[in-house]
């Protein structure tokens, strides 16, 4: 995902999307709002979004994404900036990938509105931000449960621990290089809240290589490690609609 003031970043409501062990609901008037952080190469970002449920007609999901900023009085709408997806019923079976059910995007960006075309949508930060996350672990562990407190509500969530490795293995002419990427997300999940329930996720992307067999003075890309963060700071049902469609 993408650099975007006040966009998701990849760990996103979508990420767990085909996971049954996670509640999906979607609900006209549901809302939800969370926190993102990003810690990498040594620096941390973090952003904030709102994605609420605003229409369902003729088989189609209405559903808003919302940059927030922080105000005094606490998270507000980012003014004229936003986009409106149009998802398909089958959004419910959790089958194919998410990006094919989409079926248009409109996208506000400094109050400007504009429909944008699949291959712009899947360029654009806010929206491909949205709809990257095709996570499928090879291992999924029941953790537990833990309390959190949203809004001042106590919450007891079910824990699950997800994970899946891949290993790459390229010929080079002195040796094979072997690149390893691991991917681990842990998520708290509560039925209550909308779409997938998340109410606290995390996910670490590490990757490493290394050359067969090993040579003296031989270079290898450097190892990388990536963690995000993803907090529930608010939700409800009863959203009004931000952006103009109707």
């Amino acid at each position: 995902m993408l650099s975007m003031s006040g966009s998701s970043q990849a760990l996103d409501l979508f990420t767990l999307w085909r996971q049954p062990e996670l509640p999906l609901r979607l609900e006209v008037g549901a809302w939800t709002d969370y926190r993102t952080s990003v810690v990498e190469s040594g620096q941390r970002t973090e952003r904030q979004v709102r994605i609420q449920c605003v229409a369902q007609r003729g088989g189609t999901w209405q559903v808003e994404f919302i940059p927030l900023e922080e105000r005094a009085s606490g998270l507000v709408p980012a003014p004229g900036e936003g986009c409106l997806l149009y998802l398909a019923e089958r959004v419910r079976e959790r089958s194919g990938g998410l990006a094919d059910l989409v079926q248009r995007v409109i996208r506000w960006q400094d109050g400007e509105r504009s429909e944008l075309t699949p291959a712009q949508w899947r360029e654009d930060p806010l929206v491909s931000a949205s709809l990257r996350g095709h996570f499928r672990p090879q291992r999924v562990r029941a953790a537990g449960e833990s309390v959190r407190v949203v809004a001042r509500r106590e919450l007891t969530c079910r824990q699950w621990e997800m994970s899946a490795a891949d290993t790459l293995k390229v010929r080079l002419p002195r040796g094979t290089l072997q690149q390893i990427a691991t991917r681990e997300v842990t998520a708290a999940v509560h039925p209550d809240v909308p779409f997938l329930g998340i109410v606290f996720a995390t996910e670490r992307t590490a990757s490493s290589a290394r050359l067969e067999p090993p040579r003296h003075g031989g270079s290898t890309p450097a190892p990388t490690l990536r963690i995000e963060y993803m907090e529930l700071v608010g939700y409800g049902v009863g959203a009004a609609r931000a952006l103009g469609d109707r």
